[in-house]
């Protein structure tokens, strides 16, 4: 089921640095301190996605990495997006510096 607009602000408000991009994604960039860990964090973000079932579109850019996610098989934002945003910002902290 997709949120509503009220319940996609609420959880932005509880994330964190995740943002509304398009109406239709949440998206987040992560800066790693190097390509080398970027493509880690990034295999890391595809295992996790797989063990989801939940796959975010990922952009990586040397050491930046955009993570944009959206339920497309019900056409819009739904918790999964949000659960997936919060476990890939867990993930993170083993990268980020």
């Amino acid at each position: 089921m997709t949120l509503t607009q009220e319940e996609v602000v609420a959880n932005l408000e509880d994330s964190t640095g995740w943002s509304l991009d398009d109406e239709n994604f949440i998206k987040k960039e992560f800066t790693l301190p190097s390509f080398g860990k970027a493509v880690a964090f990034v295999n890391e973000i595809a295992r996790l996605a797989a063990d989801r079932d939940h796959h975010p579109q990922i952009t990586i850019d040397h050491k930046k990495v955009t993570l944009r996610l959206y339920t497309m098989d019900v056409g819009g934002l739904t918790q999964k997006d949000f659960e997936s945003a919060y476990a890939f910002d867990y993930t993170s902290s083993k990268y980020v510096s």
